[in-house]
């Protein structure tokens, strides 16, 4: 899936465009422990955390994962900003809490409504 159309389904913002061109979005995952980011990251990766910690982008460069979102509104760091830049990362802010944007997530990839049948 685009990255652009996941933007849009968790009213997320791009503070970091990341790679040109269009970022396909393989996987999610979500963790707050920088130890099961760095075991699940991998290409196509989009990782949803509350860290906001320039190690993130590290990782995210390492395992040549396309983009961060960042639950809460938190504010990332400028040096994760800039570590992003240099590694093509794109960075998202999601205003929505972790369990909502996961579900947003969800809902968006899976096209279904838990609890509906």
């Amino acid at each position: 899936m685009k990255l652009e159309e996941l933007v849009k389904a968790i009213d997320a913002r791009i503070l970091q465009p990341g790679r040109r061109g269009i970022t396909e979005i393989t996987r999610v995952f979500a963790g707050d422990k920088m130890s099961a980011l760095l075991q699940q990251a991998g290409p196509g990766t989009l990782l949803v955390t509350s860290l906001a910690a320039t190690q993130l982008a590290c990782v995210a460069e390492l395992m040549d994962c396309p983009a961060i979102c960042l639950v809460d509104g938190s504010d990332p760091e400028p040096d994760l900003l800039e570590a992003a830049a240099r590694g093509e990362t794109a960075v998202l802010i999601c205003p929505h809490d972790m369990f909502e944007t996961c579900g947003r997530l969800h809902r968006r990839i899976y096209g279904v409504n838990p609890g509906r049948t």
